[in-house]
C-alpha cells in the first residue's frame, strides 16, 4: 500500500514570539530554510507546499501548538509508486 502524504495547515499565530518560534519548528522539521518559514508564518493562514507523512505533520502541528500557533493536518494525496 503507498503511503499517504499530509500537508499541515496554519491559521494563526497567537503571539508575537509564535511567529519567530513557529519558524524555526518549521525549518527544523522540513529542512527549508529560516528565512523562508519566516515568510511563511508572517503570511499566515498559509498550507505548508511540503508534503509529509501522516506522524511528520501530526508532529509539526504538536510542536507549532505548542508554541502558540493555531495548526491542523489535512490529507493531500497517496504517494504515488515513482
Amino acid at each position: 500500500m503507498l503511503p499517504r502524504l499530509f500537508k499541515v495547515q496554519m491559521e494563526k499565530a497567537l503571539t508575537r514570539n509564535a511567529i519567530a518560534d513557529g519558524a524555526e519548528e518549521i525549518a527544523l522539521m522540513t529542512g527549508c530554510h529560516f528565512t523562508t518559514a519566516r515568510q511563511w508564518m508572517n503570511n499566515l493562514p498559509k498550507v505548508l507546499p511540503t508534503p509529509l507523512y501522516k506522524h511528520q505533520a501530526q508532529h509539526l502541528v504538536r510542536k507549532l501548538r505548542k508554541v502558540q500557533v493555531l495548526a491542523s493536518v489535512i490529507f493531500i494525496r497517496q504517494a504515488s509508486n515513482s
